[in-house]
């Protein structure tokens, strides 16, 4: 009788803590996700796109080897059949965004493979805007924005973000490798942020490209269980001991009869 409550009581305290396990578990997958980040949906489902009114071009996704609309020479995706790039036949700024809720309580780790080839062969014009009607303007940039922001095309291209991800860049096409880009967002956890991609071209064509965003989520310190589940399991821990100790005292007794 004694060695079945003890296996009883054991068991129910296994099943618990694998309960504890998986819940720290799946907190860790929904602390932050990215949706549709390799865009192998074949369209922008989770994403919003945004281009200056007057302009010329978006944001495509693409299997990649030429561009969708100027038949420019690009990369291949790095991992999966697609990926995200602009493409234009004139002047035109262009936004893909997404809303991300960071959870408290863990490290966020923002990463993606980028591109940013300038056909124009110049190099980067940076004219401190993204407005598609300020020249020369050539450029590719990420920020980190405020949920609502709206002001893509302003005087200044830094006003209203709370970070800049990547520094503007244009790279002479064409571009034959992706870039890698890793940062650490965990300083906004607890919050919800717009991931910003953004696009200018009115020099020449311009296929700027993004694909694989990810965030990895770690917890900062191993989650407490609530009051009910602790004192259960106190409680369990309990059970067992006595229930222990009165099986050794019983085996004893039996060895002296």
């Amino acid at each position: 009788m004694m060695n079945s409550t003890l296996v009883r009581h054991s068991t129910l305290l296994a099943g618990v803590v694998t309960a504890i396990s998986l819940s720290i578990l799946t907190d860790t997958a929904n602390a932050a996700t990215i949706v549709n980040g390799g865009f192998e949906t074949g369209n922008f489902s989770g994403w919003t796109l945004v281009n200056q009114p007057g302009g010329s071009g978006n944001w495509f996704v693409t299997s990649g080897s030429v561009s969708p609309q100027s038949a420019h020479s690009i990369p291949l995706p790095t991992e999966g059949t697609k990926f995200a790039v602009t493409d234009q036949s004139g002047p035109g700024s262009h936004v893909l965004f997404q809303d991300i809720s960071l959870e408290a309580g863990f490290q966020h780790i923002l990463s993606f493979n980028w591109i940013a080839e300038n056909w124009d062969g110049r190099g980067l014009f940076n004219p401190g805007t993204m407005n598609q009607n300020t020249r020369p303007n050539q450029q590719f940039r990420i920020d980190l924005v405020p949920v609502g922001f709206t002001n893509w095309f302003a005087p200044s291209s830094s006003a209203g973000i709370l970070t800049n991800i990547l520094a503007p860049v244009a790279q002479n096409a064409p571009v034959n490798q992706w870039n890698n880009l890793t940062f650490d967002l965990t300083p906004w956890a607890g919050s919800t942020v717009r991931l910003a991609f953004r696009e200018v071209d009115n020099q020449w064509f311009f296929n700027a490209g993004v694909d694989q965003v990810k965030i990895a989520s770690t917890p900062v310190s191993v989650p407490e269980p609530n009051s009910t589940l602790g004192l259960f399991v106190l409680g369990s821990l309990g059970i067992g001991a006595i229930a222990k100790r009165k099986l050794n005292k019983k085996n004893q007794d039996d060895n002296l009869n």
